[in-house]
C-alpha cells in the first residue's frame, strides 16, 4: 500500500508539473483512474449486477498502470509530491446520491460545472480557475451564469450548440476568456442536471503563420489576425450587408444610427450621412416611438430578450411618400464593454394589403350571410302559407270529408299533390335550418338528453318506409349509457336524417345498424351503419356539399341534398363531433361523438 501511495504521488507531481509548463495534451495515469471511476459509477447505474465482475478488474488494471516502472538503478529515496494548495475550503466535497461523484469530477483535467434550474450547483477548481473565482460561493454571489456570458450572443452560441466558433465567457477580472463549451445530461442528487464542460480554445491559422499565442495555466489568448485579413473581412461584411432587402441600421446605446445599409437608405428615401448621428426614432411616426423606446429599454435590461423578441410593427417616415408600415427587429450586440443594437426594418406594405383585403372579404361574406338568412326567412313565409293551404285542401279531399270526388284518377292526383307539397315544404324547412345554423342564430335548448330514447322513436317513425323497401333495422341500446347535454329537437332530426340515407342507400335485403355506446375514454357515440352501396371518396365529398346529390346507377333518386350537410352542422352545433366512413361494396359508417364535457354522470 505505502509503494502504490508512493507511485500515485510521483505520478501527480509529475502530471502537475507538466501541466505547469504546458496545456495538457494527454492524461496521465491518475486522470485515467478518475476516467474509469466515472464510468464505472455510470455502468453501475445501468446493470450493477452484470458490471460488477468487470468494474473490479478494470480498477485493478488501471490502478496497475498508474504505478511508475521499477528503475534499474536508484540513487536516492523519491522527495515527497509537493501537495497542491485548494483555491477552495479543504472540505471534503459531497458524493452526490444516484449521480456523479463530486471527488472524481475534481480530479478531472477539465473545467466542470453542474448546472441545475438555471443556477451553478457545482463547479471544480479548473472551471474555477479558469474564470478567475476562488470558490463557487464567490461566483454565485457575483452573478453567476448571468455575469458569465459575454452578451447575448455568446449564450445564444451556447445553447445552441456551436462548437466551430469559441464561446466568448467573462472573467471574474472582466476580461473575456474564449473556450470551447459542451453541454451533456448528467444524473445529479437523483435527478437530471446539465453538465458544462470547458476547455481553452485554440484558434487555427489564419493565412500566413502567426506569432505563437500567450499561454497561460488558466486561459489561452487568440493568435492576432493580420491587419489586412481584417480590412478584407470588414468589407465582404458590409458588401453582404448592403445586398440585403431589408433595411439595417446599427444603433449606439443611446439609440443613435451609427450605420445603415443601401436598404434602410432606399426604404426610408435618405442618404446614410443625413441618418448617422440622428436618433434612430426621427425615422419612425410619433405614436410609434413610445414602443421603440420601451423595446430598447427592455433589450438593455435583460439581454435574453434579444434572443427571445418577435419583433414589433411600426409605422416609419419616408420620403417623399410619407409613411410606410415596417416590421422591426432589433437585437443587442455586445462588443468589448459597450453595446450596441441592430435594428432590421421590413416593409410589409404588400403585407397589409392583402391583410386588408382579406377583412373586407370576410366582411363582404358576413353580410351576403346576414342577407341571406334574411332573404330564406321572407321567403320561407310567403312559400309556407300557400303550401299550408294546398296541403291542407289535398287532405281533406283525399279523404272525402265533404263527400266523394266521384273518380279514383283525382284521387291519385290530390295524392299527387300532397306528397309534392310535403316534399317543398321540407325543403324550405331544411333551407331554414341550415342557414340559421350557419348563421349562429338557431334556437337550441340544451338539456339532459336520452339518446336511446330519442333513436328508439326515430326507429319506430322510420320503420313503416324500411319495411317498403325491405330494409331491416336492428338496433343495440344498452341501458348504462348515460344521458347528454344537447338540444332533444335537433338531435331527433339528425337520428332521422341520418336513418332515412341509410335506407335511401341500401339495396332491398340489406340491413341498417344503430347502436349507442359509452368509451372508454368518457364520449358517448352514436354510430348508424348500413350495409348499402357506399361511396367512394369523391362521392363522399359531393355529399357533403349543400343542394349536390349523386346520382349513380347504385342510388335511388330523390331528397333535397341537405341531408348530409344539415346533419353535420346540426351536430356541430350540440358541440358534439360527426365522422362519414364509406366504402364501395360495403356500406356507410356514420358516427357522432358527444364528449366527456357534454356527458352527464350516471
Amino acid at each position: 500500500p505505502s509503494s502504490d501511495a508512493a507511485g500515485a504521488a510521483s505520478a501527480a507531481a509529475t502530471g502537475a508539473a507538466a501541466s505547469a509548463a504546458e496545456p495538457v495534451t494527454r492524461l496521465s495515469p491518475p486522470e485515467r483512474v478518475a476516467f474509469r471511476q466515472i464510468a464505472e459509477v455510470l455502468g453501475s447505474r445501468i446493470d450493477p449486477a452484470n458490471r460488477s465482475g468487470e468494474t473490479a478488474a478494470d480498477t485493478r488494471t488501471a490502478e496497475s498502470s498508474a504505478r511508475p516502472a521499477p528503475s534499474a538503478a536508484v540513487a536516492a529515496p523519491a522527495a515527497p509530491a509537493p501537495v497542491r494548495q485548494p483555491l477552495r475550503p479543504a472540505t471534503p466535497p459531497p458524493r452526490v446520491a444516484a449521480g456523479f461523484d463530486a471527488r472524481l469530477l475534481d480530479r478531472l483535467p477539465l473545467a466542470v460545472a453542474i448546472v441545475k434550474d438555471d443556477d451553478v450547483v457545482y463547479a471544480n477548481e479548473r472551471y474555477l480557475s479558469l474564470l478567475g473565482y476562488p470558490d463557487l460561493a464567490t461566483f454565485r454571489d457575483e452573478g453567476g451564469l448571468d455575469a458569465l456570458f459575454a452578451g447575448a450572443h455568446a449564450a445564444r452560441r451556447f445553447e445552441s450548440g456551436d462548437t466551430g466558433r469559441p464561446v466568448p465567457l467573462l472573467a471574474r477580472d472582466g476580461t473575456v476568456v474564449p473556450v470551447d463549451a459542451v453541454l451533456s445530461t448528467v444524473p445529479w442528487a437523483d435527478a437530471s442536471a446539465l453538465m458544462m464542460t470547458l476547455t481553452a480554445f485554440k484558434p487555427a491559422p489564419i493565412d500566413a503563420p502567426a506569432a505563437a499565442p500567450v499561454v497561460s495555466p488558466t486561459r489561452t489568448e487568440p493568435a492576432p489576425i493580420a491587419p489586412q485579413t481584417v480590412d478584407t473581412r470588414v468589407a465582404e461584411l458590409e458588401a453582404i450587408v448592403d445586398t440585403a432587402t431589408d433595411g439595417v441600421l446599427v444603433l449606439d446605446a443611446e439609440g443613435l444610427v451609427l450605420s445603415a445599409n443601401a436598404a434602410a437608405e432606399a426604404l426610408f428615401g435618405t442618404e446614410r450621412r443625413e441618418m448617422i448621428g440622428r436618433p434612430f426614432t426621427e425615422r419612425l411616426a410619433p405614436e410609434s416611438r413610445r414602443s421603440i423606446l420601451d423595446y430598447l429599454d427592455g433589450l438593455a435590461r435583460n439581454g435574453v430578450a434579444s434572443v427571445l423578441n418577435d419583433g414589433r410593427e411600426v409605422i416609419g417616415v419616408v420620403r417623399p411618400e410619407g409613411l410606410i408600415p415596417l416590421f422591426l427587429t432589433i437585437g443587442r450586440i455586445s462588443v468589448g464593454t459597450g453595446h450596441k443594437y441592430c435594428a432590421v426594418l421590413r416593409d410589409i406594405t404588400q403585407w397589409k394589403k392583402a391583410e386588408e383585403d382579406l377583412t373586407a372579404a370576410r366582411r363582404r361574406a358576413e353580410e351576403a350571410s346576414v342577407h341571406k338568412s334574411d332573404f330564406l326567412a321572407k321567403i320561407s313565409h310567403e312559400i309556407r302559407t300557400p303550401l299550408n293551404a294546398i296541403i291542407g285542401f289535398s287532405e281533406v279531399m283525399m279523404d272525402e270529408r265533404f263527400g266523394p270526388v266521384g273518380n279514383e284518377r283525382y284521387k291519385d292526383y290530390l295524392r299527387d299533390i300532397h306528397v309534392s307539397g310535403t316534399h317543398i315544404m321540407s325543403l324550405v324547412n331544411d333551407l331554414l335550418d341550415l342557414s340559421k345554423v350557419e348563421a349562429g342564430k338557431m334556437d337550441l335548448r340544451f338539456e339532459a338528453v336520452a339518446i336511446g330514447d330519442i333513436v328508439s322513436e326515430c326507429v319506430a317513425m322510420m320503420q313503416p318506409q324500411a319495411n317498403r323497401e325491405r330494409i331491416i333495422i336492428r338496433s343495440s341500446l344498452p341501458a348504462g349509457v348515460p344521458a347528454v347535454v344537447a338540444d332533444p329537437r335537433s338531435v331527433r332530426q339528425v337520428v332521422l336524417n341520418l336513418l332515412s340515407n341509410a335506407i335511401k342507400f341500401t339495396p332491398a335485403g340489406g340491413q341498417v345498424i344503430v347502436s349507442t355506446s359509452l368509451e372508454d375514454n368518457g364520449e358517448v357515440v352514436l354510430r348508424v351503419r348500413d350495409t348499402g352501396y357506399g361511396m367512394t371518396d369523391k362521392e363522399l365529398q359531393t355529399a357533403m356539399e349543400p343542394f349536390r346529390q349523386l346520382h349513380t346507377t347504385r342510388t335511388r333518386a330523390g331528397g333535397t341534398g341537405l341531408g348530409l350537410p344539415l346533419t353535420k352542422a346540426l351536430v356541430e352545433a350540440n358541440r358534439a363531433m360527426f365522422r362519414i366512413d364509406s366504402t364501395v361494396g360495403q356500406g356507410t359508417l356514420v358516427s357522432i361523438a358527444f364528449p366527456v364535457t357534454r356527458v352527464l354522470a350516471s
